[in-house]
């Protein structure tokens, strides 16, 4: 069974199906008689009950705004979820490059360091065996000098002592010569004697 609402009065009037009306619709078609009171005027914010309920069932359903906010929600929180997880990616793949950088850098200048104190030691050997080997050659000349020295000091000590024997033999041949002179004075002076 239908109940219906009729009104005569203007739509910001509204009237409730209830109670004792004068008019009256629908007395030919044999539905029931209807009559319409006229009520107080309503807020401008009033909805009626029909309406309400007609929301009521709108919300009820799976495409309402709170559905469609906390589906809303829940996306915006995955793609929140899955762009901090890709920024946190990328800061640790960075850090992790960084690191993987940081250390070949680190293993490419102890290769380095290491070849260089290589070639430093071959380097620093070369240069003991080139000293060592100047050493040997002065120590070579030097004891060649001092047996020059020493030769030279022999034949030095060889003429002193031939010059001496040389000053020995002039001062006796000064000696015979003074001894010749006074012979020859004396046999001069008894020539001389003689003569007279």
């Amino acid at each position: 069974m239908r109940d219906t609402i009729s009104s005569s009065s203007t739509p910001t009037d509204p009237e409730l199906p209830f109670g004792n009306g004068a008019s009256t619709t629908g007395s030919s078609s044999g539905e029931p008689e209807v009559f319409v009171i006229k009520g107080p005027p309503r807020p401008s914010n009033y909805t009626s009950p029909l309406e309400s309920a007609q929301e009521e069932k709108k919300d009820m359903n799976g495409s309402t705004p709170a559905a469609l906010n906390v589906k809303r929600s829940i996306d915006r929180q995955r793609k929140e979820q899955r762009a901090v997880t890709s920024i946190l990616s990328g800061v640790g793949l960075g850090l992790l490059l960084i690191i993987v950088g940081c250390a070949t850098l680190s293993a490419f200048g102890g290769y380095v360091l290491w070849k260089q104190i290589q070639q430093q030691s071959v380097t620093v050997a070369q240069m003991e065996q080139k000293i060592n080997k100047d050493l040997a050659e002065l120590q070579a000349r030097d004891a060649e000098l001092a047996s020059g020295l020493e030769s030279a000091g022999a034949q030095l000590a060889k003429q002193l002592s031939s010059l001496e024997q040389l000053k020995s033999q002039a001062s006796r041949h000064d000696k015979d010569l003074g001894t010749l002179r006074q012979r020859l004075s004396m046999l001069e002076g008894d020539s001389s004697e003689r003569r007279r």
